[in-house]
């Protein structure tokens, strides 16, 4: 089970940055502004929190073990 939630984030991680980088970050894009800041910095913060996030799911999910622990 844990194998197949750690693809799915995975998944989710390559889909993110990937729609980030060829959908969301435009030169010269600041409009929407969001309490003052611009579309890229609010957009690339949001992304941002959600590959920690991912992350942290993904260290929890991990389906390999350390060969080396006893």
């Amino acid at each position: 089970m844990q194998s197949k939630q750690w693809k799915i984030l995975v998944l989710v991680v390559i889909c993110l940055t990937l729609g980030s980088f060829l959908f969301l970050f435009k030169e010269n894009k600041l409009e929407p502004i969001l309490a003052g800041i611009p579309f890229v910095f609010w957009t690339g913060f949001l992304i941002t929190a959600l590959v920690v996030f991912a992350t942290f799911l993904g260290s929890k999910f991990f389906p390999f073990e350390d060969p080396k622990k006893q």
